[in-house]
């Protein structure tokens, strides 16, 4: 049933003609991109709008929570983190759980309710005659959120397994569950924001069960904040502002800082008036036409408030298009379903065991039901053998039915993304029937790196770091007193008293490095508890009394007997770092999986968190994570990344012959500091020969090449690969003639290393402070100093920037360093530009070139500008076509040199190049044409091969000299 019900458009009609009727309801096709004759928005479309104004819904959210408790949960645990974190969460919790009512009630899942199948929109009815008659006394009544919540109770199940802290669990916001908080007026704000767009209703029988997941997603992209001064929310960001702290500055740097954190620009008129207030109140009324409609009022000094933060990026969680999941789902799973030319039969499907190891809201688990269903279906038809259905009953969705309880596995960090995955299975399968909890078994909560493997703790883990230091033995021996200590099991090694437990190294290796392999802490015998007391050894507290309880290797084996012992207090810190850490053990949470003849998933897939340590965009990482990722997983080292560890982790969890299928950054693809990643991933897996790539703008919001990563887990007796060679993209973008060429290039030697470097100063943040943009020296600013967009095809232009050279005292080379750089290349280009240095310093954005006895600067100035090195370079290296371009020394030093018999025109380019170079003009079309002719000479290029680089030319113009 849709959410367009008779109910909600008579509502909404009402309301239309208090504002207008006609004119409201073509003004919102128009904008909403549906036509005047009534046709609808695209799914997409339904999602976009839906997004936006559920952002503002968990505002109206909030403030109706802070209306009814004003102190606002203590205002979030007294101000702490985690205390927002945990009050964010129930907010975000209580707006999901509308959305998917919303949805289930569009798709008729909610017929057996109360309120003839569409009980919000009932209710929103009730709420919209009421206002209509009695205005502000909504704000006073609080009846209405009983009834969500009963609807709520009644569908969910109350069983053990909910994922903890999550969507459906009763005791993780417990507010939630008790008085009603909401007043009906806030309910009937947030209601509206759900169901109505410009007048029109929202129409949820348009969206796919995968938008729910962007509208989560979204929402991750706030923080709960406390206001230290009056605020308000702003255009064009909906950014909060200090107004407290913004008057405290002078005039000039309040309009900087207007511009700085919320993208504002003011007008003459307004920008005077703000520099000009003299109080809150005067700012307040200067921004008031630029205040936010999601947080119109102000912000009292003390509130909570919404704010666009990191943790969403931190998160690195982003939602995956439909068509770019269809198209991983399918090839992942296409070779397991047609083995030896033959389709599956119906055991064959239902015996796949599919997981995706980073799920979010189950994008790909809801992708690859769809898929398996549909394969199911026809092999029952081919079988002559489907199930027994009702009479009308289509055969799709008990196909789905099944293969979301027997084949469909899935692990999130998120409880909430847990059970938004849980709950758009139940969606996508459409059978009232089956309780809400029917997958609680297959997709759990925890953390898919972290967590041990019965055959690793039989031994000491010699490489977590356990604290060592003096003073340890008396408060061990204090601690351990106040425990029984456990007999060891039978066949465990002497151990010493604790005042007398040897020092590790002094323990013999056979009884100090294994733990009984009968008992709890044994290798065949591992429980929950065993596996949790080895892994909390490497988040072990590293100070405090607690730190002297870390076994040694002598003491390892009545410490891993002592796991399960409710009094022992290295048991009990073994299982709150469980809990707190969310361990996964694979082959405890999947037994079915594993413990079969060949153990191991058929197939994983997903799109995991995109998340670097390193670079410009580094993320935060704890020590101890990155101590036991960095001892633990080969994939993280070189550049180290959450997407890489996930490749390396998805790979080790196929059986043989099973399939992998992710979407990373393309750049794992081929950039040489991705390669112990590739490495990882090649010792285990085999890749495909036509890698797809989506491209740079495939993500909402994200501008970030992507690709999928297919590959088939060898046998255990396979080859590994010992290089980290790159992956092969499928390239659509060639003939044959580009190809041939491509590849003939590729096999020459290159150019000599030593002609390329990097000589850039490197800036820091704190350096804007000491560069100023002018075209004359201005005291302190003396120094002149290039950047990449001062160098142009054989020009390099006069400095547009000066430095403080006195501010950046040590960090600046010396002028006989600048002096012997020969060329200057640009590096934020597609290809080579390179112009003659005249010895000035430049920033890290252009690169250096040197000359040697074969290639003088001038010959090689001429070379690097050619249109076939250019054309070599921009089709060879994936990330000139793609993103934001940079021209890095490996790929110079790929550059291919001339073969023998074409190096003996080297000469002539230096003889060009002495005659251009020095001239500092550019490039004329003349000179181009003589110079592309002579090196397609010297690389042997035939008419085909000169053709397609002249056509590539023409289509490829230089960059701007700004940029």
């Amino acid at each position: 049933m849709s959410s367009e019900c008779p109910q909600l458009s008579a509502a909404l009609l009402g309301r239309d003609r208090e504002r207008g009727g006609a004119f409201a309801q073509r003004g919102a096709a128009k904008r909403t991109g549906a036509s005047f004759d009534g046709s609808a928005p695209s799914a997409d479309g339904v999602a976009r709008q839906l997004r936006d104004q559920a952002q503002g819904a968990l505002g109206e959210v909030l403030r109706g929570f802070q209306a009814a408790d004003p102190q606002g949960s203590d205002v979030a645990c007294a101000g702490s983190a985690e205390g927002r974190r945990r009050l964010r969460a129930g907010l975000v919790s209580a707006l999901m759980r509308l959305i998917f009512l919303l949805y289930a009630e569009a798709r008729g899942l909610l017929a057996a309710v109360e309120g003839g199948g569409a009980p919000l929109a009932r209710l929103f009815e009730d709420l919209e005659e009421e206002r209509r008659r009695q205005g502000d006394d909504l704000e006073r009544r609080h009846g209405a959120w009983a009834r969500i919540a009963a609807l709520f109770c009644a569908l969910r199940d109350r069983g053990p397994g909910g994922a903890r802290g999550g969507l459906c669990d009763p005791d993780a916001h417990p507010f939630l569950e008790g008085r009603p908080w909401l007043s009906d007026g806030a309910l009937h704000r947030v209601l509206s924001a759900l169901l109505v767009h410009d007048g029109v209703p929202l129409r949820y029988g348009e969206l796919e069960v995968e938008h729910l997941g962007t509208l989560y997603e979204g929402l991750l992209a706030f923080d709960l904040e406390i206001a230290e001064g009056e605020s308000m929310a702003l255009l064009p960001s909906h950014v909060v502002v200090d107004l407290e702290a913004l008057l405290a500055l002078p005039g000039r740097d309040r309009l900087a800082r207007l511009e700085e954190v919320a993208d504002l620009k003011l007008g003459a008129r307004p920008a005077a008036r703000v520099a000009a207030a003299g109080s809150v109140a005067e700012l307040s009324q200067a921004l008031a036409r630029r205040a936010s409609p999601r947080q119109p009022d102000q912000i009292a000094r003390g509130a909570l408030y919404l704010q666009r933060g990191q943790l969403r990026r931190r998160a690195g969680s982003y939602y995956t298009p439909r068509e770019i999941t269809s198209h991983v789902v399918e090839r992942t799973l296409s070779p397991l379903l047609d083995r030896d030319g033959r389709p599956a039969a119906p055991a064959d499907v239902l015996a796949l065991a599919v997981c995706d190891p980073a799920m979010g809201s189950g994008a790909f688990l809801v992708e690859a039901c769809r898929q398996l269903a549909a394969r199911l279906v026809d092999a029952w038809q081919r079988a002559g053998a489907a199930p027994p259905l009702a009479p009308g009953e289509p055969p799709l969705p008990r196909a789905m039915a099944l293969v979301a309880e027997r084949c469909l596995h899935g692990v999130d960090l998120d409880p909430l993304a847990v059970d938004l995955a849980r709950l758009s299975l139940w969606l996508v399968v459409q059978d009232a029937r089956l309780p809400l909890s029917f997958l609680d078994g297959k997709l759990c909560c925890g953390d898919s790196l972290i967590g041990a493997e019965r055959a690793e703790v039989g031994g000491f883990p010699s490489a977590a770091r356990l604290p060592r230091g003096p003073g340890e033995r008396q408060t061990r021996r204090a601690l351990l007193r106040q425990a029984p200590a456990p007999p060891p099991p039978e066949g465990a090694p002497p151990e010493a008293a604790p005042q007398e437990a040897a020092p590790p190294e002094a323990a013999p290796p056979e009884a100090a490095e294994r733990a009984p392999r009968d008992g709890p802490g044994g290798a065949e015998g591992a429980d929950q508890a065993a596996l949790d007391a080895w892994m909390a050894l490497w988040f072990w507290p590293p100070a405090g009394e607690l730190a002297a309880l870390a076994p040694a290797p002598a003491t390892f084996a009545r410490y891993m007997a002592a796991a399960r012992e409710p009094a022992d207090p290295r048991a009990a810190l073994s299982r709150r770092i469980a809990e707190e850490r969310r361990f996964l053990h694979w082959e405890l949470a999947f037994p079915g999986v594993f413990d079969r003849p060949e153990p191991g998933f058929d197939a994983v897939i997903g799109n995991p968190p995109w998340v670097a340590y390193v670079g410009r965009a580094a993320q935060p990482i704890a020590p101890e994570v990155f101590h036991l990722h960095l001892r633990r997983n080969p994939a993280f080292h070189g550049y180290r990344s959450l997407h890489g560890l996930f490749v390396h982790r998805a790979a080790s969890l196929l059986r043989p012959g099973g399939r992998l299928g992710l979407v990373i950054p393309t750049s794992v693809s081929d950039l040489d500091g991705y390669g112990p990643t590739r490495r990882a991933h090649d010792a285990l897996c085999a890749v495909d020969s036509d890698l797809p790539s989506f491209g740079s703008d495939a993500f909402d919001g994200v501008f970030q090449p992507c690709m999928g990563l297919l590959s088939t887990r060898l046998a255990p007796a396979a080859p590994r690969a010992a290089e980290a060679a790159p992956w092969p993209l499928a390239r659509s973008d060639l003939d044959v003639v580009s190809r041939r060429l491509l590849e003939r290039l590729g096999a020459l030697p290159p150019l000599p290393a030593a002609l390329f470097g990097e000589r850039g100063f490197q800036t820091t943040a704190e350096d804007a402070e000491r560069i100023r943009r002018a075209n004359a020296p201005e005291p302190p600013y003396t120094c002149p100093i290039r950047e990449g967009t001062d160098v142009g095809e054989l020009i390099a232009r006069a400095p547009r920037h000066h430095v403080d050279r006195a501010g950046v005292k040590g960090r600046f080379r010396k002028d006989e360093d600048w002096k012997a750089v020969r060329l200057l290349i640009r590096q934020t280009a597609r290809y080579p530009i390179a112009a003659l240095s005249d010895g000035l310093p430049f920033r890290n954005s252009i690169l250096a070139g040197f000359s040697d006895a074969t290639w003088s600067e001038f010959a090689l100035l001429c070379y690097l500008n050619s249109s076939p090195v250019r054309w070599w370079h921009y089709t060879r290296h994936r990330d000139a076509r793609e993103g934001m371009p940079q021209v890095k020394i490996a790929h110079l030093r790929a550059i291919p040199a001339p073969p023998p018999a074409g190096a003996a025109l080297i000469a002539a380019l230096d003889a060009l190049g002495r005659e251009l170079g020095p001239a500092n003009a550019g490039l004329p079309a003349e000179a181009r044409r003589h110079l592309d002719g002579m090196v397609a000479d010297m690389l042997e290029m035939t008419e085909e091969e000169r053709g397609c680089v002249a056509r590539w030319a023409a289509a490829t113009p230089l960059p701007r000299p700004d940029g």
